[in-house]
């Protein structure tokens, strides 16, 4: 299923930050969950930048002349099989142009909750044994002492 976020809710919705910042962390997202994101803005790129650059996973797309709801809407049109897209936005009227375009919608909230949930899920670490190498040794040879 692919994701097409809209950059410019999502980063109001966050409390700010930066598009760069968004950019990382969506390239980190789509590396945890194998998933192909598009990020859409609003207006033109920076100078000196391409109106769609790829970063691995994520493919960024700045919208201008359009507005990002535009380009976006545009893109779920053109898209064989519209119901195997999901949009993030909190944005009532492009998540009602795009349902009406037959793709489904993910409201900021959830996508935070499920990308913190990814991100966030740190690796557990085991205490590891005091004294020699011959201490560490048979405290590595437990099996329950084994991480993986």
């Amino acid at each position: 299923m692919a994701e097409i976020v809209d950059g410019n809710n999502l980063i109001g919705r966050l409390g700010g930050g930066t598009r760069e910042g968004l950019v990382s962390e969506l390239c980190e997202v789509a590396r945890r969950k194998r998933k192909r994101l598009t990020v859409v803005f609003d207006g033109p790129p920076d100078a000196g930048r391409q109106k769609v650059q790829s970063f691995g996973d994520v493919t960024v797309v700045y919208a201008a002349p359009r507005t990002a709801d535009e380009e976006i809407v545009r893109r779920i049109r053109e898209q064989r099989d519209p119901r195997g897209v999901t949009v993030v936005t909190d944005d009532r009227a492009l998540a009602t142009a795009v349902s009406g375009a037959g793709a489904r919608t993910a409201g900021v909230d959830v996508y935070r909750t499920d990308a913190s949930r990814r991100l966030g899920a740190p690796a557990v670490e085991k205490p590891v044994p005091p004294g020699g190498p011959k201490d560490w040794e048979r405290w590595f040879s437990d099996p329950r002492n084994r991480i993986g």
